[in-house]
């Protein structure tokens, strides 16, 4: 029998992998026209085809490429479910996708670009620092291993097996442009704790947090004196 709950239940959960995933696998099906007018090209984004900044992270050079994606999308995804609300997850995914594409736009000469992977390292990172207190051990052992494979990255070639794969080049810029991003974002997210005076709210059980946390509406009243 058809249960609604369970599916409410399981959108509710997956919503930001679905509404992440859906567009990609469209745009993959029909990968061969609709690339040229989604993907990321230096010289159309120049020219004011803006819209590629994002579009470029749901393309992929082929379905290893695009299954590798999304099933890094899916493990982060569920890993942080249970201690990062649906909000700031989105926000961060969001933030590290677009920032990822135009940080490689400034500072790569790079004739195209497909893929999501940098972003997905950004959302790694970024969950890891902003739940960062509250299980050290692990978000620590994320942060080292993650920025250990970025350093590695950038001195030896270790993904011309991926690179065969996929039957693209890995540019392992966009890597360390997420991770980057989601520094930037996570700076963002304590400033606006810091400035606004009071927390963030970013636990799925926790209630919104309330601006007058820190003040009191009641009066207090001396006591009797023993």
């Amino acid at each position: 029998m058809f249960n609604t709950k369970k599916v409410a239940n399981f959108y509710r959960e997956f919503r930001l992998t679905i509404w992440l995933l859906l567009p990609s696998l469209v745009i993959q099906i029909f990968a061969g026209d609709w690339h040229e007018w989604l993907r990321y090209q230096q010289l159309e984004v120049t020219q004011g085809q803006w819209w590629r900044l994002i579009t470029a992270n749901f393309c992929h050079s082929n379905w290893y490429h695009f299954g590798l994606n999304m099933l890094g999308l899916v493990m982060i995804d569920y890993f942080y479910q249970p201690v990062i609300n649906h909000r700031w997850r989105f926000w961060l995914m969001w933030f590290c996708l677009l920032l990822n594409v135009i940080l490689l736009h400034w500072l790569v000469d790079l004739s195209w670009y497909v893929g999501m992977s940098g972003a997905l390292h950004g959302y790694l990172i970024g969950g890891a620092l902003i739940t960062y207190f509250q299980y050290k051990i692990i978000n620590s052992l994320i942060i080292v291993i993650v920025t250990g494979k970025l350093f590695l990255e950038m001195v030896w070639d270790i993904n011309f097996t991926a690179s065969e794969l996929i039957e693209a080049n890995v540019v392992e810029e966009s890597h360390l442009f997420g991770a980057l991003s989601a520094v930037f974002f996570y700076g963002l997210f304590r400033g606006y704790q810091y400035f606004s005076g009071h927390p963030i709210s970013y636990s799925p059980d926790s209630p919104p947090a309330n601006p007058n946390a820190y003040h009191s509406d009641i009066e207090e009243k001396p006591g009797p004196h023993s």
